[in-house]
C-alpha cells in the first residue's frame, strides 16, 4: 500500500524521508500517525528491492538526511502497482486515493480503467448496503435500534451516491 505512494511521489522528484513523511501525513490525515519509524524501514526495504536508491546528503549547517531517488526498476514497479487490482481490504479507499493522486503519471486509458474499477466497487457496495437494510428487517432487534441502524446506513448511501457522481464526472473529464 505505501510502496505505491512512495514510488509515485518519487516519480516526480527525489525527496528526503522527512518530506515524504510530511506529505503522507497530510494525505492520511489525523486518523493515522505516520512516524519516521515507518518511513525509514520502508525506504530500506524499497532500496534493498532495487526500487530506490538512498543517498546521504548534508546541507550546510544541518544534519545529514537520507534522500530517496526512484530507479528504473522502481518505475516499472510503480506501473505494475498502478495497473494492479486494488485488494478488498481496510486500506482500499487509501489505495484508490493514492492511485488517483498519480493520474498525471499514467495514460488516459489506465485512468479510465482505475475509475471504472472503483465505480464497480462502489456499485457493489451500494447493493450491499441495500441488502443490509433488507436483512436487518429480518433480525430480531428493537424498533429504535432498527431505525438507528437504517439511519446510519442512509448516511453511507448518501456518501456512496456522491462518490459515484464524482466518478462519473471524472470519467467525463478524462474522456474529453
Amino acid at each position: 500500500m505505501y510502496d505505491l505512494f512512495v514510488l509515485g511521489q518519487l516519480m516526480d522528484e527525489s525527496m528526503s524521508g522527512y518530506l515524504m513523511r510530511q506529505i503522507l501525513q497530510q494525505i492520511v490525515g489525523r486518523q493515522r500517525k505516520i512516524s519516521f519509524g515507518m518511513i525509514y524501514p520502508l525506504f530500506k526495504r524499497l532500496n534493498e528491492a532495487g526500487y530506490i536508491t538512498l543517498d546521504d546528503r548534508t546541507d550546510v549547517g544541518k544534519r545529514s538526511k537520507k534522500v530517496a531517488t526512484i530507479t528504473d526498476r522502481g518505475r516499472t514497479r510503480f506501473k505494475e502497482l498502478m495497473v494492479g487490482k486494488v485488494p478488498l481490504n481496510p486500506n482500499l479507499e487509501f489505495t484508490y486515493s493514492v492511485k488517483f493522486r498519480n493520474f498525471h503519471l499514467v495514460e488516459p486509458k489506465l485512468r479510465q480503467e482505475i475509475l471504472n474499477e472503483y465505480k464497480d466497487y462502489l456499485l457493489e457496495n451500494q447493493e450491499s448496503l441495500h441488502q443490509q437494510v433488507i436483512d436487518m428487517k429480518k433480525t430480531p432487534i428493537s424498533a429504535p435500534d432498527l431505525e438507528n441502524a437504517k439511519w446510519v446506513i442512509s448516511l453511507k448511501q448518501v456518501q456512496m451516491k456522491a462518490a459515484l457522481q464524482w466518478v462519473d464526472s471524472s470519467l467525463k473529464k478524462f474522456t474529453e
